[in-house]
C-alpha cells in the first residue's frame, strides 16, 4: 500500500462561516487539523483547499496544499480532484475531515490497519457509544465482527450506518467516526456515482458507497474526538485543549 493523506477545506460553511480560519485557542481550525495530522501520521499530507489563504497558511507551515473546484458538491469529490492534480502513484486515500480538531494520535494507523484484516475497499472507525444513543447526530454503525479480532483489536465488516438506533436490540451502539481510506478505485468510482435512495434519506455519503457494493472495514478506537461545525463546539474544543496535552 502507498497511502497519500488528503484534508479537504472550504469557507463556504454556513453554520460557522469561513470555518477553516476560524481561530480556536489562538490557531485557525485547520492549524489544528493539519498538525494534528503531521503528529499523527508520517507519510504525504495535502490539504485541498478552495482559497489562498488557507494554501497559504498551510505553505507557511511547511505543507503541501492545492487549489481545488470552490463549487466541488462534497469533501470527497474535493480530495478527489487533489488527488488527480497532485497524486504520485499511491494507491490508498485517506479523507481526514478538515473540521476534525481533536483526535487520537492512533486513528489513522489503526484505521489503516483495518486493511490488513478484512477484505475492504474502504475503511473507517467508530467508537463506543454510551450516552445520548438516540440523537440522529450520532450515526451509528451495524458491523459483523472479523476472526482477527483479539481483547486489543476489533476489526469487523460495516453492513449499515444509520442515525437511527442500529442494530435493534444492541447491548452496544457504536458510532461512527468520519474517517474514510479509500482504495484507489473505489474512490473512482464513488465519485462518478449519483447519489444514492438511501444516501439522500439518511443523509450519510456513505451509503453511496454501499449501494454501490463496496465494502467497508471498521475498526474500534478509543479516545476523544471533537469535530468542529457550530461556535458551542468551538467553544467546547477550547475548554478540552485547555485541560487535555494537545
Amino acid at each position: 500500500m502507498k497511502p497519500i493523506l488528503i484534508i479537504p477545506s472550504r469557507l463556504a460553511s454556513t453554520r460557522l462561516p469561513k470555518k477553516p480560519l476560524h481561530m480556536i485557542a489562538g490557531k485557525p481550525l485547520i492549524q489544528h487539523v493539519f498538525e494534528r495530522a503531521k503528529a499523527s501520521y508520517d507519510g504525504r499530507i495535502v490539504v485541498a483547499c478552495c482559497d489562498n489563504r488557507v494554501k497559504k497558511l498551510i505553505q507557511s507551515l511547511g505543507g503541501e496544499a492545492v487549489l481545488t473546484d470552490p463549487n466541488a458538491p462534497s469533501g470527497t469529490d474535493r480530495i478527489f480532484e487533489a488527488y488527480q492534480a497532485v497524486g504520485n502513484g499511491e494507491d490508498i486515500i485517506i479523507n481526514l475531515q478538515g473540521d476534525m480538531a481533536v483526535f487520537p494520535k492512533d486513528l489513522i494507523q489503526k484505521t489503516l490497519d483495518v486493511f490488513k484484516h478484512v477484505p475492504s475497499d474502504v475503511v473507517t472507525a467508530m467508537s463506543a457509544l454510551n450516552e445520548d444513543v438516540a440523537n440522529p447526530s450520532y450515526v451509528k454503525v451495524a458491523f459483523e465482527k472479523n476472526t482477527a479480532s483479539t481483547d486489543d483489536a476489533l476489526f469487523g465488516r460495516a453492513h449499515y450506518f444509520s442515525r437511527a438506533m442500529i442494530p435493534y436490540g444492541a447491548k452496544q451502539f457504536y458510532k461512527h467516526i468520519g474517517l474514510y481510506i479509500y482504495t484507489k478505485d473505489a474512490l473512482a468510482e464513488f465519485v462518478k456515482a449519483p447519489v444514492a435512495q438511501l444516501e439522500a434519506t439518511e443523509q450519510l455519503e456513505q451509503l453511496r458507497g454501499l449501494a454501490l457494493g463496496h465494502r467497508y472495514g471498521v475498526t474500534l478506537v478509543d479516545g476523544d474526538y471533537f469535530s468542529v461545525d457550530t461556535i458551542d463546539d468551538v467553544t467546547l474544543v477550547e475548554c478540552y485543549l485547555k485541560s487535555c496535552k494537545y
